[in-house]
């Protein structure tokens, strides 16, 4: 039998297919193989039944660049290529069977082109290794989309060919249950060498951890990380994935991401470039486990070589050697990675990790016991399985072949020639320079300040031409409020062109486009978003300009905000007023939640079996059941939980959902320490903990919400902590934001809340750089200090944490522990609420009134300090170095009052003149076309100079790493609250 591998260099590339391909000819030498050299070497050492046949290209794709017609389609003109110089290149043989891979497309025409090249063939095999399409949609950097051209590519050519044969189960069926045709199983058992059991080398020694792989997402490099984070660093030595990268068209690679992933989560993971065969031998006969956890894998030989070699293996459930081995081999042990739920894995890993050599050899044992005979059909057979193609598609092709083949051989070699030349030359010369040209200019308008001062003589006539736009009907309303917000987008559009980004997203002179946004909501009948904006208006002024106070107290009042509304009125009615007024409503709001009176319940479903537990996991459950069972099943493989020493208290604030069905499920499974308790009706998270910590028989608590998780030693840790230091009351690690799908499987990072270099004080900052997700404090700050202040609804935590910092120490703990699981819902939190309530929670802290609150009762010496962190601080959530001058200029008023004759009060005149040049950009008085660029140009030449002048008082006084960075756009007035709240719009 003669067999024509439609494949190139199958004794040079190391490419799964090609392996497949060297495999099959070696185990089949009764069949005689050809294949195509293109850079193998003809010399080479191949098999005596392998012979390469030299490749002929002679048709090229840009032959038909000026063909135009319906049909064929454009994306078939690659296959017809490809088919055609395969066909040429074997003109005058004869073949039994042509054997094509479907990672390549070109099968859509070999059969017209192998006839019309006079090449004699029985059947198309088509040899399924896996979809390309499926592959590019679980890419880095494609898109999730399918798409369509290769989707259809990929069909016709599966219906085409005469034979379709995989060594995959689970890939087979993926196709049948999209084409109705046979296809045939090639058992792996029939060309695969299954390695020897391997002796241990080394016992009682940690095991290593290893991907080995492409790192490509689909073979699920990223799980492997989040896996590996998920583990104790005691149960293993060393973690490293192993294989080559991938890389996008513009030259981005898969290792810069996963390297991002390893440093959020601040785990050693090397990664490493791939390894030879003997180098792969000698990890399997270590101590090791190989994880494999493949999102999609037709098959995945690599794990039948760790296994069988005697070495743990962890393979992903999108893989189809799972289903090889549960078939093939049921009796060997190894682990399942269910890629929809990689947390299921956890406890069987850390049991493997625990009990190591006991595991393995286990697996050497059943080993010794399995058969690899098969009697399923051998190659041969398939390539004898009768034809079966689809008769329309392949009369479709054969007409789209035809058209192609004549007009390709009926243009023009000159005029086509003449045609290739100039374009040779714009694609070598001209386009670069201008992608270069382009790049450079895109690149100055991305830097915030360089890009405000090119947009500034443009604002004034954008604001123009927008604010004049008709609003006579709703319809018109709504569009100009499209065009409102555009004006005041906080990030560059990424759809537009540069003529785009130069009239859209202006920082500076803000106050103007919020206040028209307000007026428009206004007529919309939105007040409480209206208000929002009003709100942040004052508030960045500084005082009511513009007399909108009283309808914002109003709107307030009205929407159930009236404690906001109280705020509102003593922050602004009266600046002269504010800090008496400000200082007053915090004390009285310290002296207000002192004491907490219990309320009644509407059951309460005791499931503790003690009186006394280490630590308390509080969690409020609103429309929360979809999430529990994830969220109850991971906090259950917590290292205290295992010992017993957590209880878990879940407060139903009124749901309408099924939680409680879903915890007396979950209950009879995991047998946890709860206690359920449900309120009548639906109430405020801040009141849901208060009930709960009443209810607390811990001396350390955590509050947690279903879409928030820790990792399994979290508790151990901070308890560990607070235990060893009775001085401290908080104990805070880092904290990952990911975004997760339905199910909650990571999808990507967002960002780390990276707390490094923590100073308490910088909560007053950044109020993030203490939480409650991934940190622990002692109950009895609610005995001492009060409880959480229950007429909030989103910003609760924010007041209590700047009403007990002044009376508590709190500590950092240097590891990431806690997980934000970003489900595609909105949270609580993102929504003109918030903001609104903010006011209170937070800004009323930053008045002197609320400085003085904080500091009153410190030395001046602590204030000095952090009067120098103000000025270049980094955000939890931020790399960059930022500034906070608004409250730099209340903090030395403080100082100025405490300690006249400190040396670091030689800041504030240039701090406050600062701090108001700042303030002038939000609202320029007198807009004209070149008034703003000249007031953002003088403002930026006077951070400058005042960045330069702060360097030299700060280093006499003795600070060394003062690295202040003064331009405008990272000061907190432009990096908290800036965003829009856009609301929805029905008639467009």
């Amino acid at each position: 039998m003669k067999v024509l591998i439609a494949d190139f260099d199958l004794f040079l590339k190391i490419g799964g297919g090609q392996t497949f391909y060297r495999q099959i000819i070696e185990k089949n030498p009764d069949i005689n193989f050809y294949y195509l050299l293109e850079k193998e070497n003809t010399n080479n050492l191949r098999p005596n039944n392998a012979h390469g046949i030299a490749y002929k290209p002679i048709y090229q794709i840009h032959d038909l660049n000026n063909y135009i017609n319906i049909n064929p389609p454009r994306w078939a003109y690659r296959s017809f290529t490809l088919a055609s110089n395969i066909a040429n290149s074997v003109t005058g043989y004869s073949f039994d069977i042509v054997d094509a891979p479907d990672y390549e497309q070109y099968t859509l025409f070999l059969r017209p082109a192998l006839e019309y090249h006079g090449v004699k063939c029985d059947k198309i095999a088509l040899s399924m290794h896996g979809k390309i399409s499926t592959t590019l949609q679980l890419d880095w950097f494609g898109s999730t989309e399918v798409n369509i051209p290769l989707d259809l590519e990929e069909k016709m050519q599966f219906k085409t060919a005469d034979i379709r044969y995989g060594i995959s189960k689970s890939y087979l069926k993926e196709w049948q249950d999209l084409v109705n045709l046979e296809t045939q199983y090639f058992n792996p058992l029939h060309f695969i060498d299954l390695p020897q059991c391997q002796t241990l080398d080394i016992y009682n020694n940690k095991p290593n951890l290893y991907f080995i792989g492409r790192t490509e997402k689909r073979k699920g490099a990223d799980i492997f990380i989040d896996l590996v984070w998920w583990l104790s660093p005691n149960n293993y030595y060393q973690a490293n994935i192993i294989g080559p990268h991938s890389y996008s068209e513009f030259g981005d690679s898969s290792q810069v991401l996963l390297q991002s992933m390893i440093d959020k989560r601040l785990i050693n993971i090397d990664i490493k470039p791939p390894k030879s065969r003997q180098e792969l031998d000698k990890i399997f006969s270590q101590p090791a486990i190989i994880f494999l956890p493949s999102r999609y894998d037709t098959l995945n030989l690599l794990a039948l070589e760790s296994l069988f070699s005697g070495c743990p293996t962890a393979i992903g459930s999108g893989a189809g050697v799972c289903q090889f081995l549960e078939d093939n081999f049921p009796q060997l042990p190894w682990i399942k990675i269910d890629v929809n739920n990689t947390y299921d894995c956890i406890p069987k890993l850390i049991d493997i990790l625990e009990n190591y050599d006991n595991y393995r050899q286990q697996l050497k044992d059943a080993l010794l016991m399995i058969n690899t005979n098969t009697k399923d059909p051998n190659l041969s057979s398939i390539y004898h399985t009768e034809n079966n193609h689809n008769l329309e598609v392949s009369e479709e092709l054969k007409e789209w072949y035809s058209q192609l083949i004549n007009y390709w051989n009926s243009r023009t070699k000159n005029q086509n020639y003449l045609k290739i030349i100039p374009s040779k030359i714009i694609n070598k010369g001209i386009k670069p320079s201008i992608k270069k040209v382009k790049s450079k200019l895109v690149r100055y308008a991305e830097d915030t300040r360089s890009s405000q001062l090119i947009k500034s003589p443009f604002i004034a006539s954008q604001y123009h031409k927008v604010f004049t736009l008709s609003e006579q009907t709703s319809l018109e309303i709504e569009k100009k409020l499209q065009q409102v917000w555009n004006l005041a987008e906080t990030f560059e559009p990424e759809a537009k062109g540069i003529k785009g980004k130069i009239q859209s997203a202006f920082r500076v002179d803000r106050v103007r486009v919020w206040r028209e946004i307000a007026r428009l909501e206004r007529m919309r009948n939105n007040d409480l978003v209206a208000t929002t904006y009003y709100l942040r208006s004052i508030k960045t002024l500084g005082y009511d300009k513009f007399n909108e106070l009283p309808y914002v107290i109003k709107t307030l009042e009205e929407k159930g905000f009236k404690p906001e509304a109280k705020v509102a009125e003593a922050m602004f009615k009266n600046v002269n007023q504010q800090t008496e007024k400000t200082f007053n409503i915090l004390n009285k709001t310290y002296q207000n939640n002192l004491e907490y009176q219990p309320q009644e319940y509407e059951f309460i479903d005791e499931r503790r079996d003690k009186e006394n537990y280490q630590v308390s996991v509080i969690v409020s459950l609103y429309n929360a059941a979809a999430k529990l069972p994830l969220f109850l099943r991971v906090l259950a493989q917590q290292t205290l939980v295992k010992k017993g020493l957590v209880e878990i208290i879940l407060v139903d604030s009124g749901s309408p959902d099924e939680e409680y069905s879903v915890f007396k499920q979950l209950q009879s499974e995991l047998n946890l320490p709860i206690v359920y308790l449900r309120s009548k009706n639906r109430e405020t998270i801040q009141n849901a903990w208060n009930r709960a910590i009443l209810l607390c028989r811990s001396p350390y608590i955590t509050f947690l919400g279903v879409d928030e998780t820790i990792l399994p030693e979290c508790l151990e840790v901070l308890a560990h902590e607070l235990e060893e230091n009775s001085d401290i009351d908080w104990v805070i690690s880092h904290s990952l934001v990911t975004d997760v799908d339905l199910q909650g499987n990571h999808v990507n990072d967002i960002m780390l809340y990276d707390r490094s270099n923590y100073d308490q004080n910088f909560v007053y900052l950044d109020t993030c750089y203490l939480s409650l997700v991934g940190g622990l404090y002692r109950k009895n700050i609610h005995d001492r200090f009060g409880y959480y202040d229950s007429s909030y609804r989103g910003a609760g935590d924010t007041e209590f944490k700047n009403r007990v910092l002044p009376h508590i120490k709190t500590k950092m703990i240097n590891r990431v522990l806690g997980l934000f699981w970003n489900y595609p819902d909105a949270r609580t939190t993102q929504s003109p609420m918030a903001e609104i309530e903010d006011i209170r929670a937070w800004y009323l802290h930053r008045t002197l009134g609320g400085i003085k609150y904080a500091f009153s009762e410190k030395n001046p010496e602590e204030i000095e300090q952090f009067l120098i962190k103000t000025l270049a601080y980094r955000k939890s959530y931020c790399q960059h170095i930022s500034s906070d001058l608004e409250y730099a200029y209340n903090l030395s008023q403080l100082l100025a009052e405490m300690k006249p004759s400190s040396s670091f009060l030689l800041l504030k005149p240039t701090i406050d003149e600062l701090f108001l040049a700042y303030r002038q950009l939000d609202w320029i008085e007198d807009l004209t076309t070149f008034s703003p660029s000249k007031t953002l140009w003088n403002t930026r030449k006077l951070g400058e100079k005042i960045e330069s002048l702060h360097r030299q008082i700060v280093s006499k006084l003795g600070y060394n790493n003062f690295n202040p960075n003064y331009d405008i756009f990272h000061d907190n007035r432009h990096e908290q609250h800036a965003n829009l709240w856009k609301t929805e719009l029905t008639k467009i």
